[in-house]
């Protein structure tokens, strides 16, 4: 069911055509290459230079394809595994230059509202890659100052590689994702929550949240301004079913006794709306201090097919869908 589900988000509205044609389409052209290469960060995280209050970081780890949700493949036939093979992760960074005077939860059709950078990390040649870009007449070199990159039209994407390991991408403001991801990065996101963030498939980070994504948790939105931070992962267990992990920190320790009471009491609802069993809840919610922990939360179908649908609207905008 959950393959089925993921297969036919990618394939609505065209959009494996957009991953063909987008930057994993030129991960296909620089494999001409023999040469190896590996992401230049290595003591930390790329990611964790991104997460601006109220921004929304989502990074995947595509190092082992079989892993990911799926037996993907592109419509021409090509297999989307192969193009995935080159690189290690993809990590976005969602932003929105619009006033917000009431937080919000945003669901997937709302993403193409907000403006995004990010990287792509893995095998990728720096020298091949800019040249397939300054040879190809869809892209436009733009100069500022001693910085270089490439812009689309169509897709709507600024794209240069910086380094061997990593090619930087944008929506709106490459300049922005150069000079705070890599030129002058300082990191944002503590390593701890990197690392979990790193170890899962899927994982999502948002810090002074003035919007949350919608992942399928019935969290009121009057809880949103009371959160200091909160990431929430996706990994498979050995049945190859989908659990969610959360480290959602509140403002005061007596907040999050409130929302761990808040969360309990929600699974419990949902599970006896559906007449499903409550099964052990031992360490399924943890409070310590002002942290609330959830630890390896069964992602029931509706659950899954939120995330789903998120994924796959994040992948049309990061490849390139037009918008």
């Amino acid at each position: 069911m959950a393959k089925i589900v993921w297969r036919e988000l990618l394939l609505r509205d065209n959009i494996v055509v957009n991953w063909k044609w987008g930057l994993l389409g030129l991960l296909l052209l620089v494999s001409l290459t023999s040469c190896v290469h590996k992401s230049p960060f290595s003591k930390e995280y790329y990611f964790q230079a991104m997460g601006d209050p109220g921004e929304i970081v989502v990074t995947v780890d595509t190092s082992s394809p079989e892993r990911l949700i799926g037996p993907l493949s592109i419509a021409d036939g090509a297999s989307f595994s192969d193009l995935l093979a080159r690189v290690d992760r993809l990590s976005v960074n969602l932003y929105t230059t619009r006033p917000t005077s009431d937080v919000t939860v945003i669901t997937p059709e709302d993403l193409s509202s907000y403006d995004y950078y990010g990287a792509l990390e893995g095998n990728i040649p720096a020298f091949l890659t800019n040249s397939i870009l300054l040879w190809d007449p869809s892209w436009k070199k733009v100069e500022e100052g001693t910085t270089r990159y490439y812009h689309n039209d169509y897709l709507g994407l600024d794209v240069y590689a910086p380094t061997s390991g990593l090619l930087l991408f944008a929506s709106d403001n490459y300049m922005k994702a150069y000079t705070t991801t890599y030129k002058q990065r300082q990191t944002k996101i503590p390593k701890g929550l990197a690392d979990r963030m790193a170890q899962a498939l899927f994982g999502f980070y948002i810090g002074s949240p003035q919007a949350m994504l919608d992942v399928g948790l019935a969290l009121p939105e009057t809880v949103l301004p009371l959160i200091a931070s909160m990431v929430f992962v996706i990994e498979e267990n050995k049945t190859q079913s989908y659990l969610l992990g959360g480290i959602i920190t509140m403002k005061s320790a007596k907040l999050a006794n409130t929302l761990s009471i808040l969360l309990k009491s929600s699974y419990i609802a949902d599970k006896r709306r559906n007449k499903e069993p409550l099964g052990d809840m031992t360490n399924l919610f943890i409070l310590q201090d002002d942290v609330v922990y959830i630890n390896d939360m069964e992602l029931s179908e509706e659950q899954f097919a939120s995330f789903s649908t998120i994924f796959g609207s994040l992948a049309s905008l990061t490849t390139g869908e037009k918008r």
